[in-house]
């Protein structure tokens, strides 16, 4: 899958520092919240840092779910048990280092002006967060789809947008049960907004189909897709 990119964007001033853990935080049984120093490095709202581990092949990448102006980098990852770095970064704890380098990537808003719409699934929120702590007047309306409850990372941060939780596995108020997927056939989407999907690539292509049939512009859709790891 190709990512939408701006060609007005400049050259990135990519820096790998060791940086202090400021504090980790489990939000739910395997979703962590990592805090990091931010050492000096400016992270665009929506880029991307690359968390380091023991060789080349364990390194991840990461959408920063801090804002431009946070006092720290936050990063918001799942725990793979079977995998070879969050493992890793689940045993950090307050005071411990760790290398990191950024920031990359392209999914950064194009016009914080524009009516947005956020369709992610799972940790896919990440960039979200990171828009509305950098800009907290976004016209913005979300979905986020998930399994279960806990899942839902960030949930009162939302709560004074236009926020549509979609639950697949559990039931609660004020949620949707079912598919983000499925809730998005039920609403009625502007075709002047601009529409940022982060998460599993199979939602990816289906909610790019959907937005198609309903009229939405490909030059309006953007994305950044990811898939679990599970081996070196």
């Amino acid at each position: 899958m190709q990512i939408s990119k701006r060609a007005d964007v400049p050259d990135l001033d990519v820096r790998r520092v060791r940086g202090n853990v400021i504090e980790q935080r489990q939000i739910s049984p395997d979703g962590y919240h990592l805090i990091l120093a931010r050492d000096g490095v400016d992270v665009e709202a929506g880029r991307l840092v690359t968390l380091h581990g023991r060789s080349l092949v364990e390194d991840r990448s990461y959408t920063v779910v801090s804002g431009e102006r946070d006092e720290h980098i936050e990063v918001l990852y799942r725990l793979i048990p079977t995998g070879v770095l969050t493992p890793q970064l689940a045993a950090l704890q307050s005071g411990d280092t760790i290398e990191w380098s950024g920031p990359y990537g392209q999914f950064v808003l194009r016009d914080p002006a524009r009516p947005i719409w956020f369709i992610a699934t799972g940790t896919g929120i990440a960039p979200c967060r990171s828009y509305i702590r950098t800009h907290p007047n976004l016209d913005i309306t979300i979905l986020h789809g998930v399994r279960h409850t806990a899942e839902l990372y960030f949930r009162d941060e939302f709560s004074s947008y236009k926020y549509h939780p979609c639950l697949s596995a559990d039931t609660a108020p004020d949620c949707h049960s079912g598919r983000v997927t499925q809730r998005l056939k039920d609403i009625h989407c502007p075709l002047e907004a601009h529409y940022y999907l982060c998460g599993a690539y199979e939602m990816i292509y289906e909610v790019q189909d959907m937005l198609l049939d309903k009229g939405v512009s490909p030059d309006h859709i953007f994305n950044e897709g990811y898939y679990y790891r599970l081996d070196p």
